[in-house]
């Protein structure tokens, strides 16, 4: 007996229907992540809702769009200009007409009308020349500045995370140092009870155990305050994932560089420095601009032009081309003040360079030095967490032999946590100098600066002075 093939037929279109369901559902699920490639790919989603609402960063962003605009204007000045006119005018006059029979008067009224139009080609202007360059500087200083303000909100995000873990870390740890404080009180509450210990020692850990309520109360306040910064910073909806943990995230250190090789990198590619001297540049080119003024200028200029006259009839038309050259000659001594104060103010710009420049390495070095050191003290708190962890073990093994208390155990305990919590302060420690060297040297890793809003980007190159 053949099976029907109708409902051979409907059989198949639904497995085919129910497997390509699974194979959706499949596909829509999130691939596993690693700590670090969970951690790194929210936090670039942070950084990128933070660009939305960061004062600093918008306020970086408003000055290169304008620094743009301000390189389109300066960059007019070379074009043609036309310009039109047009007037009229009614006149009522009285001439006098003197002659060896006398004077004679007559009276005339009359209205006059001209429209001009006149185009103007500067030939040379170095004054408007340099003008373009500074505008060129000045671009160039905002889109260093714009990268430094991006940098920096990186590391606030970033920091802002390792808060909220070890802020995490240490109320969970807190949490449990106050269970333990409590397990030791009734124990030695026990042991008051059967006259084994003095009541000033059942008083000691009675004011212990309130000092971890005290720890707990701090811990969680401080969560509250590092996830209420992330919020305020990146927006509510920038929550850091209950699973991950301190411990699982923190950042791979830098590979081993010297002294000498990070004061390299934070002059060759600090944007805050870089910026800076883009300003200098642009103070140098400002003082250029003051002496210009002392130089002609010459145009090419033509213009046409139509009059009419009511009262003696005519039409004029006029057409004129030609070159005109100024030459100043005198001021007053307003130009030499005026190259007086720009020199100052390039000297100014000069000592603000190497000021920056100077503590920009000092803040790159001390940040080294916190993670060299920084990574010493973790492992030796690793050595003393795994230590205290095995007197745990011991100690537990031996209330089940008989010969040690609870208030043995959680006393055992109480010390493991002290060492996890010291680990958790130096792995935020450590963070700490990660960020301060990675932004101070722009080593970060572009996965955290993706997803920049669209910005006004024009290629401009420095240019020799004219």
């Amino acid at each position: 007996m053949w099976p029907d093939p109708k409902r051979v037929l409907g059989t198949s279109l639904l497995l085919a229907a129910l497997l390509f369901l699974l194979h959706r559902s499949l596909l829509a699920q999130p691939l596993p992540q690693d700590p670090i490639s969970k951690m790194s790919l929210l936090i670039a989603e942070h950084v990128s809702q933070a660009r939305r609402s960061d004062g600093t960063y918008l306020s970086s962003l408003a000055a290169k769009e304008a620094s743009w605009h301000a390189l389109a204007v300066s960059s007019a000045a070379k074009g043609i200009k036309i310009s039109a006119s047009a007037g009229s005018f009614y006149a009522n006059r009285t001439e006098e007409n003197r002659g060896s029979l006398g004077a004679s008067e007559t009276q005339r009224e009359f209205s006059s009308s001209i429209a001009s139009l006149t185009a103007r080609q500067p030939l040379y202007r170095k004054k408007d020349l340099i003008a373009i360059e500074q505008a060129a500087a000045s671009y160039q200083a905002s889109e260093a500045a714009l990268k430094a303000s991006e940098h920096t909100l990186f590391g606030r995000v970033f920091m802002s995370w390792i808060e909220v873990l070890t802020a995490r870390d240490l109320l969970q740890l807190s949490q449990y140092a106050l269970e333990q404080a409590a397990v030791i009180r009734e124990e030695m509450e026990r042991r008051v009870q059967a006259g084994e210990v003095s009541i000033d020692q059942l008083g000691i850990e009675i004011s212990r155990f309130q000092q971890r309520q005290s720890d707990m109360l701090d811990a969680s306040a401080r969560l509250q305050l590092s996830e209420r910064a992330l919020s305020d910073l990146a927006g509510p909806q920038a929550i850091v994932p209950i699973g991950l943990s301190l411990e699982s995230v923190a950042p791979n250190p830098l590979p081993n560089l010297s002294a000498r090789q990070v004061a390299e990198l934070v002059e060759q590619q600090n944007p805050e420095l870089l910026a800076a001297r883009y300003l200098e540049e642009q103070a140098r080119l400002e003082r250029d601009r003051m002496l210009a003024e002392r130089y002609p200028t010459l145009d090419l200029y033509a213009s046409v032009s139509r009059g009419e006259n009511d009262t003696v009839s005519f039409i004029r038309d006029e057409s004129r081309i030609g070159l005109q050259l100024n030459v100043p000659l005198y001021t007053s001594g307003g130009i030499e003040s005026a190259v007086a104060q720009a020199d100052a103010q390039f000297r100014r710009s000069q000592a603000n360079v190497q000021a920056l420049l100077v503590k920009l390495r000092s803040q790159a070095i001390i940040a080294m030095t916190k993670v060299s050191v920084s990574l010493v003290k973790i492992d030796a708190t690793r050595v003393h967490v795994e230590a205290t962890g095995l007197r745990v073990d011991a100690v537990r093994k031996g209330f089940l032999a008989g010969v040690k208390t609870r208030g043995d155990i959680a006393r055992a305990e109480s010390e493991y946590i002290q060492a996890r919590q010291r680990r958790a302060n130096e792995m935020l420690e450590y963070a700490s100098g990660w960020t301060g060297l990675v932004v101070a040297t722009s080593q970060i890793d572009p996965i955290f600066l993706e997803g920049m809003p669209p910005a006004i980007k024009l290629p401009v190159r420095m240019v020799s002075s004219p």
